[in-house]
């Protein structure tokens, strides 16, 4: 795996993005001008609509970077069941193909919910026509869609992957994709993560999670290099403040949490509990008022194949890193 810079060193400012919408323009319910504000109340700094197989066009303010985006399919190797295909977010484009050359079986257009599915012959050839228009790709929710592992790891073009999906999970328990993250993590690839809300009614899901951006400056520009070089943090609750790689491990600080955990390869892993015994050289150097923690040791071995920290809250809520 190769080694990114450390966002939480890196110059620039934190961003509060919701990369993964829907406006009116398919199956949401606000127009995208509307939808826009929403999100700048909400206190967002940047919005990507990424309505189905339409390019949704909404302008930027001077407290809301928007980035033109969508959600494309493309078609499966080894469907589990008829007609099954999966889905892309792509930022940073300026149209979409007429025919993406995908099996035509798997295309549909809903009337009534006014969504729209087509496909590329497979998630390779999607990233590759994204490439060409300089845009950044993240794999949508695997676990919702029914992605196997071995789809993800034999395909190549995309950035990441949506590690938590915050309707997919208040809907139907299938939000939280991050053992297909940590699949892909120990076999070697750089992948990096985000987090969203995959809003499509404003009054129940939006804001349901959110990726934190560490991008140099407020332009479209700025935002999607960063998400091509994983300068980034995922949540639904947590903010993570600080991570620093040391001799003896990684040292994170947080808002109050109750668990800090660093995540490795297999059972290699290591966490401190708030109220509960130290583990190794793993241990809790700072707590609130209530005795949550808010700066931990997470200790590790230097031969470490992966490892990323995350971040549970007294309510259960995560942030997730990047890999470490």
């Amino acid at each position: 795996m190769s080694h990114q810079p450390n966002p939480f060193a890196s110059e620039g400012e934190w961003l509060k993005c919701a990369l993964h919408t829907h406006s009116s323009v398919s199956d949401g319910t606000l127009p995208p001008d509307l939808l826009a504000r929403a999100y700048e109340d909400a206190g967002f700094d940047v919005l990507s609509i990424t309505d189905h197989w339409r390019i949704a066009e909404a302008p930027s303010t001077d407290r809301l970077l928007t980035i033109p985006g969508a959600e494309l399919g493309f078609d499966l190797l080894k469907p589990a069941y008829p007609r099954q295909s999966a889905e892309f977010l792509v930022w940073g484009i300026d149209h979409l193909p007429e025919d993406p050359g995908g099996d035509r079986d798997n295309w549909c257009f809903n009337a009534e919910e006014n969504w729209e599915v087509r496909t590329f012959p497979s998630l390779t050839d999607g990233a590759s026509w994204a490439a060409g228009l300089g845009a950044v790709v993240y794999v949508a929710h695997p676990y919702w869609n029914h992605l196997s592992v071995d789809e993800l790891s034999s395909a190549q073009g995309f950035t990441g992957i949506e590690v938590f999906n915050g309707s997919s999970e208040a809907v139907d328990g299938r939000g939280d994709s991050s053992p297909w993250w940590d699949a892909l993590l120990a076999s070697g690839r750089t992948v990096f993560g985000i987090g969203t809300d995959d809003q499509h009614y404003p009054d129940s899901d939006l804001g349901l999670a959110w990726t934190m951006v560490k991008a140099v400056d407020r332009t479209q520009e700025a935002v999607l290099d960063a998400l091509r070089h994983g300068q980034s943090y995922l949540s639904h609750g947590p903010t993570i403040h600080h991570i620093e790689a040391t001799d003896e491990g990684v040292i994170v600080e947080c808002s109050p949490a109750r668990t800090v955990r660093l995540q490795r390869e297999q059972e290699h892993g290591t966490s401190v509990v708030m109220g509960q015994a130290e583990s190794g050289a793993s241990r809790i150097l700072a707590t609130d008022g209530d005795g949550l923690i808010t700066r931990a040791l997470l200790e590790c071995e230097p031969d470490f194949v992966y490892r990323r920290v995350v971040v549970v809250d007294e309510r259960g809520a995560r942030a997730w890193s990047n890999a470490v």
